[in-house]
């Protein structure tokens, strides 16, 4: 697996009463992507991605959304997905990614592709073009493992479990390998650094996943799907040949009837994960569609 690129940096800001961290990379003067990630990454999963588009002179930044890594939102905020919409609203807004009338490109990977549904949904303005990739649509989810946490996290057991070190545990580290389509190229420090980080290690992070998995209600993604409808621009659904949890023949198809118009690219030799096992690959495939659109007629 690539390492981080050098030129990726962390930032965090104040958004409201939250607290917002994110990655960035490339010139502050280049056209602004944001990448959310889904379960049970952070930012992280970016982190390759956002080196190879900063070079390409992109404005690339990945927040964390609410109960992954370094965001934080303040007693009784929203940790559903319609409320990390929210949040990257008012982010991207206090952020001023639209200044100078240039489009907004939104990236969404997983539980990061339907946050990316319901902000296009309710706020179809605020973005220029749209990418999805291995996302849900719909209710197609939660799939077994984010079932489980999900049940331990409403039985109120999910901080006690990860304080204990039975999170991550075999069966949890045996599901993310089957997101690769080559298990191998999962290193016990890149899963650490991606998926686990705070959300284990410390109890303001182990709280804040625990209210996360608490919220996740798949009727705010059955509701994003009627409204994707009011999304206009272009989009692109980039989709790991090899996903065994949201396949590319059930979910980019269903997507594709939602968006019509989309277009859809499949990267070989790569599974669920594919931002984190292909970067490279990955940043090109998005990058080759966002020229095409940038010199096709508008």
């Amino acid at each position: 697996m690539s390492e981080p690129g050098q030129q990726v940096t962390r930032e965090t800001v104040a958004v409201g009463e939250a607290r917002v961290s994110y990655l960035e990379a490339g010139p502050a003067d280049g056209g602004p992507i944001v990448f959310l990630h889904g379960m049970p990454a952070s930012a992280e999963l970016w982190r390759g991605v956002l080196g190879e588009v900063g070079d390409a002179g992109y404005r690339a930044l990945a927040p964390d959304l609410p109960g992954y890594g370094g965001t934080r939102l303040p007693a009784g905020g929203d940790h559903s997905l319609a409320g990390a919409a929210d949040l990257v609203a008012e982010w991207i807004e206090s952020a001023g990614l639209r200044s100078a009338g240039r489009d907004l490109w939104l990236v969404g990977h997983d539980l990061g592709g339907a946050v990316a549904q319901i902000l296009v949904g309710w706020r179809p303005e605020l973005i220029g073009r749209l990418t999805l990739g291995d996302t849900v649509v719909r209710d197609g989810w939660p799939v077994a493992p984010v079932r489980l946490f999900r049940a331990v996290a409403r039985l109120g057991l999910y901080p006690a479990l990860a304080v204990s070190g039975l999170v991550p545990n075999p069966y949890a580290r045996h599901e993310l390998a089957k997101g690769f389509a080559r298990p191998e190229r999962l290193d016990e420090g890149t899963a650490e650094r991606v998926f686990w980080d705070g959300k284990v290690t410390t109890a303001e992070g182990r709280g804040a996943f625990a209210r996360h998995l608490q919220a996740l209600d798949p009727e705010q993604t059955v509701d994003a799907a009627r409204r994707l409808h009011r999304f206009h621009g272009p989009c692109l659904l980039l989709w790991g040949e090899k996903d065994r949890f949201l396949p590319v023949h059930r979910e980019a198809a269903e997507l594709r009837q939602l968006l019509p118009g989309a277009d859809l690219e499949v990267l070989p030799d790569a599974g669920h994960f594919a931002p984190l096992e292909r970067p490279a690959a990955w940043a090109r495939s998005l990058l080759s569609w966002g020229e095409g659109v940038r010199s096709a007629p508008r």
